[in-house]
């Protein structure tokens, strides 16, 4: 792990190792928790295979690795471009140690949709009438996710 200072007073710059395969980028395990250590994060985004502002369900995570990382530190693995990866492989994620999972993304293309969808009407002057179902799709999105981390399956695909 590599640090330096900044031009910003007590500010330094971390550069974790990392490595990247066919799959995408993956943290390092045995840098995490030096990593941890010297920043005080209460949480770390781990790079385990997964890529922000994914909208195909495509991501092949490192378990193995996510299980390796959650043995090293003791702040909770965040899992960024969770979009991007299928419901079943989302679940074993939080079994092997992931405890926040980001859907942005997932989220914007539920409420970009929906406003699509209605923006279709040429008669449409109210916004109240688009963004009411575009912010219901998009709480129908974040119950999706509940339902697959809080039951390791989804009854709904996101």
């Amino acid at each position: 792990m590599e640090s330096r200072p900044l031009a910003i007073a007590d500010v330094v710059l971390m550069e974790p190792r990392a490595f990247a395969d066919e799959r995408g980028l993956f943290f390092e395990s045995f840098n995490a928790a030096a990593f941890a250590a010297a920043t005080g994060v209460d949480g770390l985004a781990v790079a385990v295979g997964s890529s922000h502002a994914m909208t195909t369900r495509t991501a092949d995570l490192d378990l193995d690795l996510v299980r390796r990382l959650a043995g090293a530190v003791a702040v909770p693995l965040v899992l960024h471009g969770s979009s991007g990866v299928p419901d079943a492989t989302i679940a074993a994620a939080v079994g092997a140690g992931i405890r926040k999972v980001n859907i942005g993304t997932a989220l914007n293309v539920a409420f970009t949709g929906e406003v699509r969808r209605a923006l279709a009407d040429d008669g449409l002057t109210d916004p109240r009438s688009y963004l009411r179902p575009a912010r219901a799709a998009m709480a129908d999105a974040v119950g999706a996710l509940c339902r697959i981390v809080s039951t390791g399956g989804a009854t709904q695909p996101l």
